[in-house]
């Protein structure tokens, strides 16, 4: 996955309103007025051919920071912060990054009256944003331990930034630090118009399960049905989550409802046919399993899951039946060949699994066993020797 290259921040603000001169030295003087030349020539797009400037306002602000009538000057320690963000985030130099790094930190100390506020917000959207690149170069590098500590302390400069809090939550995620993903994603969540929305309303639950707390995956899921109920994904995460964990009765009609908007969707006939055998209907899940069959015939779990349905069906008719001993022989005779009826139908489907995926061992299985039923030891004996020969 590619990341954007950068992000957006406001321009530089120098503010109009400044000291006096008489409490300001040369140097400051100097830097000032060099670094407003190379952010003119930066907002034209030509920052290289204002690298002489930039070099220049280095020097006077180097100078201003020791001298004694300035070291504890705000608005020198401002720019001071300007002048190094810039160097980090034009020359990708990490030791330049610490020393505006630091030097943010100064000039917000000492500007007690927040007359460099503007200037020193700036400084840190400038070094962020240099984070920001440092983060996409470590995860083109797929070093996403790096990525994701590089795009957290972008965030301490642009706090809020949706892009940047995603990018965390993706860097996480590959790094397998699923708690540190479900703090940034759940940053997003109330965001709404952030374009990556709902990816990340469906990511999350998956988030969740990674832990193993299946709780809060479910009440995830349901959040992003609320904030999507017409996207596919979200809902049948929603069916899929709660069939996992056993909440069959209660998704039916979840299901029911997602089926009125798309009738054709053979996977939401096939989870309701699920749903309804774990509710203890197989009447209806087998209804569902044929109806995605009639969407695509070539749908081997709903053809494996009808052939199912039909013969544990068989199959608990035959066990109730020989726990009549009232029954006479005849009698019982005739109601097994009945049964055998009911269960052929399940044929079809169990050769359409077989022939849709030769080497599927629970497909040739389920046929075995019917032959087995049937009494046909050589049709048994040959699907017996073609399990054998898989294993």
């Amino acid at each position: 996955m590619n990341l954007r290259k950068s992000i957006l921040f406001v321009g530089l603000l120098f503010a109009t309103s400044s000291t006096a001169l008489f409490a300001q030295s040369g140097n400051v003087k100097k830097a000032k007025a060099a670094i407003v030349k190379f952010e003119e020539l930066k907002g034209a797009g030509s920052a290289e051919l204002g690298k002489s400037n930039l070099t220049a306002a280095k020097e006077a602000i180097d100078a201003a920071v020791v001298h004694d009538k300035t070291k504890d000057d705000p608005e020198a320690w401002t720019y001071y912060a300007l002048v190094y963000s810039n160097l980090a985030s034009l020359d990708k130099n990490a030791e330049d990054a610490a020393k505006a790094q630091d030097a943010i930190k100064k000039a917000t100390e000492l500007d007690k009256d927040k007359k460099h506020a503007e200037n020193i917000t700036v400084a840190g959207q400038t070094l962020g944003q240099y984070k920001f690149n440092q983060g996409v170069a470590a995860w083109d590098k797929q070093d996403y331990k790096t990525a994701y500590s590089d795009f957290s302390d972008a965030l301490v400069y642009l706090p809020g930034d949706t892009t940047l809090t995603f990018y965390s939550g993706l860097a996480a995620v590959q790094n397998k630090e699923y708690d540190k993903a479900i703090e940034k994603y759940k940053e997003l969540v109330p965001v709404k118009e952030y374009s990556s929305h709902k990816t990340i309303m469906v990511d999350l639950p998956k988030l969740y399960l990674q832990k193993g707390d299946t709780t809060s995956a479910i009440a995830a899921a349901a959040e992003a049905v609320t904030a999507y109920p017409n996207d596919n994904d979200a809902v049948v995460q929603n069916i899929e989550l709660n069939l996992i964990t056993g909440n069959e009765a209660k998704i039916v009609s979840d299901i029911e409802s997602q089926l009125s908007k798309d009738p054709q969707n053979k996977s939401l006939h096939y989870y309701l046919g699920l749903a309804y055998g774990a509710a203890g209907n197989p009447e209806k899940a087998l209804a569902s399993y044929q109806k995605a069959i009639e969407i695509d015939p070539n749908y081997l779990e709903a053809n494996t899951n009808a052939a199912v349905v039909i013969m544990n069906g068989g199959r608990d008719e035959l066990m109730k039946l020989n726990e009549d001993k009232s029954v006479p022989a005849a009698e019982y005779n005739k109601k097994v060949e009945a049964i055998k009826g009911k269960i052929a139908r399940a044929v079809p489907y169990l050769e359409k699994a077989v022939e849709l995926d030769a080497k599927n061992v629970d497909a040739l299985r389920n046929l075995k066993n019917y032959y087995d039923f049937m009494n046909d030891e050589a049709k048994s004996a040959e699907l017996q020797a073609k399990i054998e020969a898989l294993n």
